[in-house]
């Protein structure tokens, strides 16, 4: 199993994913995408999605992306700026790619967004960089 495939066969056991219905679609050694659909458990009292939910699909894509290599990895910053509040029962995207990564640090950019006649609405935008430890996920495949 290769360290992509061992990815996503532990995304499956993410039950903070699973909770909120975040799907992957796409995961290469450089990028991700993932989706969600906003539902009214994700409002807030305004009646409008909650910023911890446009959060949470960018925590669970850094994730993805950030331990895609066979090496267990930990945020150290992670930085997020609202543009929109998207409206409820749209669906919610993240396209996330690599910045730089070193040895021991990576820095990512992830892009949320809705779908609006054939455009995109740009909902947030997260920096996040993260701690490689250097332990495998899996130890009997090479860490990357």
């Amino acid at each position: 199993m290769e360290n992509l495939e061992l990815i996503k066969e532990k995304f499956k056991q993410d039950n903070f994913a699973k909770n909120f219905g975040i799907v992957l679609d796409d995961i290469t050694e450089d990028s991700v995408k993932m989706h969600m659909k906003l539902t009214p458990k994700m409002n807030n009292f305004d009646g409008r999605p909650h910023g911890g939910a446009i959060y949470g699909l960018a925590d669970a894509a850094f994730s993805v992306i950030g331990n895609n290599r066979n090496n267990i990895c930990v945020a150290l910053d992670c930085n997020i700026n609202y543009y929109a509040s998207p409206d409820p029962g749209k669906i919610l995207y993240i396209d996330g790619e690599l910045i730089k990564q070193t040895k021991r640090i990576g820095t990512y950019i992830f892009s949320l967004y809705t779908k609006e006649n054939n455009s995109k609405k740009k909902i947030a935008t997260m920096i996040s960089s993260l701690y490689c430890t250097g332990k495998p996920h899996n130890p009997n495949l090479k860490v990357g």
